[in-house]
Order: C-alpha cells, then structure tokens, then sequence
C-alpha cells in the first residue's frame, strides 16, 4: 500500500493509497475544485460545512450515474427482447410457410 501526500482546500494529506484505477492526485483535485466552488458560492461557510456539502454533491453525482447506467440496462434489455421476440416471430412465420409447402 503506497502512502503520498495529497493537498485539499489548503490543507495536506498524508493518505495510504489501494486503488490502481484511480489515482489519489486526481480525486483530491476534483474534491479540492467541489469545494471551492461551493465556497463561492456559499460565502462563509466552515471548512466542515464546505466538505459536507461536496460530499453530499459528488454523492448524488454518484448515484445519478448509477442510476443511469442502470436505466441503460434496463433499456437494453428491452429493446434485446423486443428484437429476440421479432425474431423468434420470423422464424414461426418462416416455419409455417415450409411446412404449408410439404
């Protein structure tokens, strides 16, 4: 497990890193803009209300994209068996019109 410092809203981390897919660097940096941005836009607010909010914002980011994926699926799914029941179709029509020819 690989340790590395990492810098959000102006404060450094010494974290232990696990993910191979996801590089510690990138996240703080994306965790570090959510958190500027809100502070923008919300004045005042404490380092520990700003960092709420980011969580609860990349949350429903994470969840609307699940919930997206998932709805891709269920789509896909759909369409495959509106096209297996088209086919599945054919094929009797094809059956029958052979078998009305003997």
């Amino acid at each position: 497990m690989a340790s590395e410092q990492i810098t959000i809203y102006g404060k450094t981390y010494k974290i232990k890193t696990e993910s191979s897919t996801v590089k510690a660097q990138e996240l703080a940096a994306l965790v570090d803009s959510k958190m500027n941005e809100l502070s923008k836009t919300k004045g005042k607010a404490s380092t520990i209300d700003l960092a709420v909010l980011t969580a609860l914002n990349l949350g429903q980011e994470l969840l609307e994209m699940k919930q997206g994926q998932k709805g891709g699926k269920d789509d896909l799914n759909q369409r495959l068996g509106g096209m297996i029941r088209s086919l599945e179709g054919s094929l009797e029509t094809i059956k029958n019109k052979g078998s009305s020819r003997s």
